[in-house]
């Protein structure tokens, strides 16, 4: 499994390379640079003329020798310098007399960007964290009306490597060549649109004997599910592979239990009943006959139907009226067993705090990022905006985690999956995934897991990864735009016969 780490874990690997292991921070400023160089000269072969655009920093520093780099490798690299060459690091200015003294060109701190092929940025590095403003700004504004294709060295200028966000303004990138480990900032939006194509390469920097201030970000790859999935057995009956009580639908509001029912009767489910407005029992039942269906007793009294059940997941169009009120009710304070709690229910949850007392460990919740700005009232001093958590998905999925003692799925273009202190990230998806009723797949997918024995956070996990890969395949064959949820179903038996 991968890290994605942030800039002082990152910071933390060098010093630790360095001091412990005694590699001289020069030679690894050198294996950045040959990483660079070989980037370069693979994908862009015929880029004969190429600026590197430095700062003072060892990022400049990196800049510098592949500059150097490159010119010995045949082409023909400048650098422009942005900064005061007093304020360079001493291997900055180290490399910049290396360049210098094999020939290699500054141009003057007016000359044009235009002529070049292509532009290296190594401006600043990962451990930028203030705005980007004046003359840095001005230069980065100007990479960006090149034509030029544009190599950013560690991380994009002007893109925070803990948060993704853009620090005012920010390179946008071809191909970001990052050393060693993923950054946070290169999956994260908006800054990942920055970053372009990401490619990681070995320079001799270890974790080992490092000591995080926090638990590394791990991410998802789709290898993990042979592990997360259940394993199925050739003497299974139908009562083997667990009974799913899916609490959904509204009266008139058909569509979500449809998509939740439907994704957890592909995700290897034995058994699922839906508990639904009476409304809505014609067309659950010639649209889902494999689905069981009652109704929503009118004293929100469902014990009868949380006996049967092996896990129970509530909320997509469950709406948030007396009843549903009830219902949810009922669930927290009676069942025992593997929880999934979605949309509605999250909002009944947000606006009746004495309930979110009971959810557990074995609770999984799934809030998107408006969801979770209504929640952050219960485990913060003042309710966050929506755009707040957005711009720190981690920080909000590890703080509802730890303070509502359950498995947060933090919805977004990269979900965040938080449970026991680790936290995950998912690359997988697309926009074509950005439209009504996904989000009830995904609920109907978790569900049937945990009916069939997965442990919450492991089906969180696998849930997050069937889904979007299933997205993934709809969009490679219908195209993103022209994507709905129901196709992501449709999909779901093609990723789970591979694993």
């Amino acid at each position: 499994m991968k890290y994605l780490l942030n800039a002082e874990q990152m910071k933390a690997c060098d010093r630790t390379t360095i001091e412990a292991f005694r590699v001289p921070s020069l030679v690894l400023m050198e294996r950045a640079a040959l990483a660079v160089r070989d980037v370069v000269l693979e994908r862009y072969p015929d880029a004969s003329r190429i600026l590197a655009v430095c700062g003072s920093g060892n990022n400049g520093g990196d800049g510098y020798a592949a500059a150097r780099l490159l010119n010995l490798a045949g082409r023909k690299a400048d650098v422009l310098f942005v900064g005061k060459h007093d304020r360079r690091t001493e291997q900055t200015a180290l490399q910049a007399e290396i360049f210098l003294a094999y020939g290699g060109c500054e141009i003057p701190d007016d000359a044009s960007l235009k002529g070049y092929d292509l532009i290296l940025d190594a401006l600043f590095g990962i451990g930028l964290a203030r705005e980007v403003i004046g003359r840095y700004a001005d230069v980065i504004s100007a990479v960006n009306r090149v034509e030029a294709p544009v190599v950013a060295i560690d991380i994009p200028s002007g893109v925070s490597a803990d948060t993704g966000q853009i620090l005012g303004c920010a390179v946008e990138a071809d191909v970001t060549v990052t050393m060693q480990y993923g950054k946070l900032g290169h999956m994260l939006y908006p800054g990942a649109y920055n970053c372009g194509e990401v490619v990681v390469r070995d320079v001799g920097i270890t974790d080992r004997r490092v000591r995080w201030d926090s638990e590394p970000v791990y991410e998802l790859e789709e290898s993990d599910l042979d592990d997360l999935l259940p394993k199925r057995r050739p003497d299974a009956n139908k009562g083997t592979y667990g009974k799913l009580l899916l609490i959904a639908g509204g009266r008139n509001i058909a569509g979500a239990a449809y998509l939740a029912g439907a994704a957890a009767l592909r995700s290897g489910i034995g058994l699922v009943k839906i508990l639904s407005d009476e409304a809505n029992r014609t067309i659950l039942q010639s649209s889902l006959p494999e689905a069981l269906f009652a109704p929503w007793p009118e004293d929100g009294n469902i014990q009868e139907h949380l006996e049967w059940a092996d896990s129970v997941a509530a909320g997509p169009g469950m709406g948030q009226s007396d009843i549903s009120r009830r219902i949810l009710e009922c669930m927290l304070e009676t069942w025992s067993g593997p929880m999934m709690i979605d949309a509605d229910a999250l909002n009944l949850i947000s606006k009746n705090p004495g309930l979110a007392g009971l959810l557990r460990e074995d609770t999984v919740i799934t809030p998107h990022p408006g969801e979770m700005s209504r929640l952050s009232s219960l485990f913060m001093d003042d309710r966050q905006g929506t755009a707040a958590v957005a711009a720190s998905p981690v920080f909000f999925a590890r703080e509802s985690s730890r303070a509502l003692g359950c498995v947060t799925v933090m919805k977004g273009a990269n979900t965040i999956i938080s449970s026991d202190g680790q936290t995950f990230l998912n690359s997988y998806g697309n926009d074509g995934m950005a439209a009504g009723g996904s989000g009830d797949v995904l609920t109907g997918i978790i569900g049937a897991l945990l009916a069939q024995g997965t442990q919450p956070s492991e089906a969180a996990r696998a849930g997050v990864l069937v889904h979007s890969l299933a997205g993934d395949m709809a969009a490679s064959s219908l195209g993103r735009r022209a994507m709905k949820a129901g196709d992501i179903i449709s999909y779901i038996p093609e990723v789970l016969r591979k694993h």
